[in-house]
């Protein structure tokens, strides 16, 4: 934490989270930061859909424009992903509805029939595509840049509650569906970029 937290003196990264495109903050951000001696790299983001993607070729033709290595890919919101209890369902109204496309909350009739004819459905994750992916999706994208996938991360709302909260994720809710792929992308990070040791 560079704010403040840390042990005065020792900071092991700076990860700088900028907004989609190639703003004038970008190109000041790793102007000073180069000036410093102090870029690792970049770590790209997207969502699968091509109106993200196109934003994240621009973003990956701008690092090669300045020389700034990109350590690779993190497709974001790849999938929606969650264990069926902590689903809601809907059913059509009995009568049919008027077509102003009413539903009617069926949550608790439904996980008491899967109690008691499926039970082992409630300890199952079920997941869906928000996003279609595009044209082979942040895959083919990766490839065709020549740069590594380090993980596709689902939609998790303990994710977004985590971040909301300031807790941290993988400790909070170890058994999320978002934390094997935050684990991924830091263990890569680790690798790409060790911290520095003084101490050995």
């Amino acid at each position: 934490d560079w704010a403040g937290a840390a042990e005065e003196g020792v900071l092991d990264y700076l990860i700088i989270d900028t907004p989609p495109g190639t703003s004038d903050e970008h190109i000041s951000t790793v102007q000073y930061l180069q000036a410093a001696s102090s870029v690792s790299g970049a770590i790209v983001v997207t969502t699968p859909e091509e109106a993200s993607m196109a934003d994240v070729r621009k973003e990956l033709n701008f690092c090669k424009k300045t020389k700034v290595p990109v350590l690779g890919l993190v497709e974001n919101m790849a999938s929606f992903k969650d264990l069926l209890p902590n689903l809601q369902f809907f059913r059509k109204p009995s009568d049919g509805g008027d077509g102003d496309g009413g539903e009617e909350e069926c949550t608790a009739e439904i996980l008491t029939k899967i109690q008691t004819h499926l039970p082992e459905l409630l300890q199952c994750t079920v997941g869906a595509n928000v996003f279609p992916p595009s044209g082979g999706g942040p895959t083919a994208m990766a490839q065709q840049y020549n740069i590594p996938l380090l993980a596709s991360l689902p939609l998790d709302p303990n994710l977004l509650k985590s971040c909301d909260e300031g807790l941290c994720f993988v400790d909070e809710f170890p058994n999320s569906s978002g934390v094997y792929a935050m684990n991924v992308i830091a263990d890569k990070l680790l690798e790409f970029c060790p911290p520095d040791d003084e101490e050995e």
